[in-house]
């Protein structure tokens, strides 16, 4: 099965997040209070260079950023802001650095992660990186910005597009290309089967080309038109990067219907923390292979394993509630 597709960072996407300015003040915010002079910074994912200026700014002694793309870009960025002889920059995968590739080979204080895409079937494996770099790189006591991601699940009814829908539509060009060319494309289109739920996933699109700067980047959200909410948020899992170790996603979220309706998915609200308070916030969505008819008290068990991993499609199975048990596919 295919896996995640990651979000291409291009100069062009770089620039759209320097102008999301609500959510870069947030993080210069966080940044600059975990600065402490003299402190040693590690920016990894550094993308355009900026949270190695603002650390810079703030006071710190030695700033590196690392990146596996643009470096080139960070760096003209510095030069070009007087910058260049006040720190460095690395064009390197994060899974492969040591301490040995830094001269001198001494612990960061201070680890700037932002290196989630807001989806959490990637960011999964992010989060697990971040705790690497943690302790492959930083002295002990190292700050970690964010300081956790946490998730919340709410099962919803998605009324702008329906996986059973795009599925039918989908299998019908198997006939329709068959009879143009009297060939079975059924290969090509299983392919495209398999990355549907993947594609659908985001409020927004991640590469989608937007110069004026704009105003809501700091939480992105299904416009509530487009979705409506059926359960109560549930807690899925807290990433704390203060914690000894990596745990990992559940293998399953319960939710629990607040009002009736046909629930299709379920909407994954991610925020990224510092102190506790949310720097920004994003949702994605995944449907449910089959959508379930719930009424109030209801509960569902949503299987979060591999399956869920590959296509960002979910599975559930009803398990009571405090009415009736009337949850079932549609």
């Amino acid at each position: 099965m295919p896996e995640p597709v990651d979000i291409p960072f291009t100069p062009d996407l770089h620039l759209r997040l320097l102008l999301s300015l609500d959510r870069g003040q947030n993080v210069q915010r966080a940044v600059t209070e975990a600065v402490r002079p003299g402190m040693r910074v590690l920016d990894a994912g550094t993308g355009s260079g900026l949270l190695s200026f603002i650390a810079l700014a703030a006071g710190a002694a030695t700033v590196v950023g690392v990146d596996r793309h643009h470096v080139d870009l960070a760096r003209a960025i510095a030069e070009h802001n007087g910058l260049g002889d006040r720190l460095s920059f690395i064009e390197a995968d994060l899974a492969d650095l040591e301490l040995s590739s830094f001269d001198p080979p001494k612990g960061f204080d201070l680890l700037l992660a932002f290196i989630h895409t807001n989806n959490p079937l990637i960011d999964e494996g992010r989060s697990r990186l971040v705790f690497e770099l943690r302790d492959r790189l930083c002295a002990d006591g190292a700050t970690v910005v964010p300081g956790a991601v946490r998730y919340r699940a709410t099962g919803c009814d998605r009324r702008d597009w329906d996986l059973h829908t795009e599925l039918t539509d989908l299998e019908e060009t198997t006939a329709v290309l068959r009879g143009a060319y009297g060939l079975d494309f059924q290969p090509v289109t299983d392919a495209v089967r398999q990355g549907l739920a993947m594609r659908r996933m985001r409020p927004v699109d991640a590469v989608e080309h937007t110069w004026r700067s704009p105003t809501t980047m700091g939480a992105i959200r299904f416009p509530r038109t487009d979705v409506r909410l059926l359960t109560e948020a549930h807690d899925f899992a807290t990433f704390d990067y203060g914690a000894p170790a990596f745990t990992g996603f559940p293998p399953q979220v319960r939710l629990r219907a607040a009002v009736a309706g046909r629930l299709t998915g379920v909407i994954w609200t991610q925020e990224l923390l510092y102190a506790g308070v949310p720097m920004w916030t994003t949702e994605s969505y995944s449907p449910l292979a089959s959508p379930v008819a719930v009424v109030t008290g209801d509960e569902l068990t949503i299987a979060t394993g591999d399956e869920w991993r590959a296509t960002n499609i979910l599975h559930s199975r009803p398990t009571g509630g405090t009415g009736d048990d009337h949850s079932h596919p549609m």
